[in-house]
């Protein structure tokens, strides 16, 4: 640490800091004024704009004032921009809270979780009774999750903060690396693009098939971001409709696949590119035996075959893209079934998508690199094995970045699991249920969150959503850096 403080110049990174954090709470500010234009469509709701309205101007005022000085901004390195992405990611669930608290009556916690498992398309909720909510607030809450499944960081570069150096390495910080196009900022609007125009396709293929033009809106938002959070307690399951869990399987694939692959099957107007990435096929190399252990647990418990077999194609697409709809109570599920969809969602989805979880690639690189290690040794000495996977060359630097980031994730991971299973005095099946849902940003849940949670349990929870959607060494850089500040200050 104090080796560390060398390189720690406070009155620079506070600048810097600042004024990155406040170009993006003028972004966070006008996402608050989004809803109010429900207002026309349910006159009745007019009494909510209040609670939209305030924080909404209030946060693109505070942040027009912190981010005054942007232009005199020269230089960003990576540690500042990971401070600036770690922090917005709390304090944009901070800001979020004045809805739930005002409206649903939720305490400072609660709102608070909620907020955060909206921003990180988590899906976990302390929220029951849905049927029950405004509309604005249900509204709200899918808005989250749409703009937080792309990124509060790519949202505000398509239409805030100016291109440069600046942008680049918020960007990084913010868990993303893909470059559709050379120009980061035309890459930010392609994404952008690409997820608008999927999201209009999901509602209308939801309208068709029986819902009503909100829960089409709204479940087509949350699906694509693969976030999950519904309008219904019972999640896509209150619909009792085979060709909307169709649907929904269809957006949750599509939200959890690189937006390289989308913007090549835009491009060449063919579907090859999807069945040519790589990460697609481990997908279903994963899913196809977790589909067969997962039914097998269901039918030895009594289901149909045709029943387990639905519910375990469903459950384990939501699981592995992350998303967190789900069509039955998991809590009921046996404990192999549970372990099995905890595992997927370990896994996550495609690396440059909107899922989270260790991602596809990572596994897929570690599978791949056991193999050039046994090749090593088999060819002679000074053979050059090419590291690559499908159209992904990799490094040396970059298998030891993986191995790290796997590590430190599984660590979170067990001590998250750890923590759950001897406070709440819950089986260690569901505790790494409950954790893996967390930090894999998914919000598939057996039952073990809800408002009677210890306050310290939802605290854990919510560090690893945090943890979870900013994968790790961001938060870590941010704590490290804080700590040498403060170290300084003294």
């Amino acid at each position: 640490m104090l080796e560390f403080r060398r390189y720690v110049n406070l009155a620079d990174d506070l600048f810097v800091v600042r004024n990155l954090i406040g170009a993006i709470l003028v972004g966070v500010g006008v996402a608050y004024l989004v809803p109010v234009l429900l207002v026309w469509f349910y006159p009745s709701e007019v009494r909510y704009v209040y609670y939209f309205a305030v924080p909404g101007f209030l946060s693109i005022l505070f942040g027009a004032w912190l981010s005054r000085h942007q232009e005199r901004i020269e230089d960003v390195n990576l540690r500042q921009a990971m401070i600036s992405a770690a922090f917005i990611w709390l304090f944009a669930s901070f800001l979020s809270v004045v809805p739930f608290m005002r409206i649903a009556g939720m305490t400072l916690i609660d709102s608070y979780f909620e907020s955060m498992s909206a921003w990180t398309g988590t899906g976990l909720t302390m929220m029951s009774h849905l049927e029950s909510y405004p509309r604005i607030l249900l509204f709200w809450r899918a808005w989250m999750q749409w703009l937080g499944g792309i990124g509060i960081v790519l949202v505000a570069l398509t239409v805030l903060i100016r291109p440069g150096v600046a942008a680049a390495r918020l960007y990084r910080a913010e868990a993303r690396s893909e470059r559709i196009l050379p120009n980061l900022a035309n890459t930010a609007k392609v994404i952008f693009q690409i997820y608008f125009v999927l999201t209009l396709l999901g509602t209308y293929l939801y309208y068709i098939n029986g819902m009503n033009l909100f829960d089409a809106l709204t479940h087509s938002m949350t699906g694509l971001g693969t976030g999950g959070m519904s309008s219904h307690d019972a999640s896509i399951g209150y619909f009792h409709s085979m060709s909307i869990e169709a649907v929904t399987i269809f957006l949750m694939i599509m939200g959890a696949v690189n937006f390289t692959v989308h913007y090549k099957i835009f491009k060449e107007k063919r579907l090859g590119p999807f069945f040519d990435d790589i990460q697609v096929r481990y997908m279903f190399i994963f899913l196809i035996p977790a589909i067969a252990f997962i039914a097998y647990g269901l039918v030895q418990y009594g289901d149909t075959v045709a029943d387990s077999l639905r519910q375990a194609v469903f459950h384990a697409v939501s699981a592995i893209t992350c998303t967190g709809f789900g069509i039955a109570d998991l809590s009921k599920y046996p404990e192999l079934s549970k372990f099995i969809i905890g595992l997927l969602m370990v896994v996550g989805g495609g690396a440059g998508s909107t899922a989270g979880g260790i991602k596809l690639i990572r596994f897929t690189l570690m599978y791949e690199s056991l193999k050039w290690t046994i090749q090593q040794s088999l060819l002679p000495r000074g053979a050059v094995i090419k590291r690559k996977v499908g159209s992904y060359v990799f490094t040396s630097e970059d298998l030891q970045e993986v191995t790290g980031f796997t590590m430190t994730y599984l660590a979170f991971l067990l001590a998250g699991t750890l923590y759950i299973m001897v406070r709440v005095k819950v089986p260690l099946v569901d505790a790494f249920f409950e954790a893996s849902s967390a930090q894999g940003n998914v919000g598939l849940s057996v039952g073990i969150t809800s408002p009677f949670l210890p306050a310290d349990v939802k605290t854990v929870l919510i560090i690893l959503m945090w943890v979870g959607r900013l994968e790790i060494f961001s938060i870590l850089v941010f704590i490290v850096s804080v700590l040498a500040m403060l170290g300084r200050r003294r």
